[in-house]
């Protein structure tokens, strides 16, 4: 019990660090007030809170708090009795249209880090590569590996160890050489 409650916890710090931004940004749409705004993601977080074990995709909790933001927005016009005209259709649109911004964006970037780290992983020493793909794509644990390539189980996490040190090392190198 105390560890789900750790977990939930975890998970929602997580979570808010994220996407807070990215609420306020939505509530500000609707709201055109950054005290409203401010009080609507408040009320989204709050809310996003109490029904996280309903979100069955972790990367689709930016758009979920998205759309409670939003209609959190909405209904704070309804309650304090702003009539601010404010299409539902066009705040949802732009809505959609900064989601699908910030989707596309993600999967460029996401391809490109997938490519560099296949590429990083064609580098190295074929029996660091071994290891890495049965731990990683086969999802074998270290005694499992061990035992399919005869190795100690010492000799695997070496190995492991090593492959990440190199992939990591091949990243920074790619990134000293973007920022010099």
């Amino acid at each position: 019990m105390i560890s789900e409650c750790y977990a939930k916890e975890s998970m929602f710090q997580h979570i808010y660090s994220l996407y807070h931004q990215r609420v306020y940004h939505a509530a500000q749409k609707v709201l055109r007030d950054s005290q409203l705004a401010e009080d609507a993601a408040q009320e989204t977080f709050i809310k996003a809170y109490r029904y996280l074990d309903k979100l069955e995709e972790e990367s689709k909790a930016g758009a979920w708090l998205a759309t409670i933001a939003s209609r959190t927005a909405i209904d704070m016009l309804r309650k304090e009795g702003k009539r601010t005209f404010v299409s539902i259709d066009l705040a949802s649109w732009e809505l959609e249209q900064h989601y699908l911004e910030h989707i596309v964006i993600e999967e460029v970037e996401l391809r490109e880090t997938k490519q560099e780290l296949e590429q990083d992983i064609q580098k190295l020493k074929p029996k660091l590569k071994e290891v890495l793909a049965l731990r990683y794509m086969e999802d074998m644990r270290e005694r499992e590996i061990a035992a399919t390539l005869s190795l100690s189980k010492a000799t695997v996490k070496t190995r492991l160890y090593r492959a990440k040190a190199a992939v990591k090392q091949a990243k920074l190198n790619r990134e000293q050489i973007q920022y010099t």
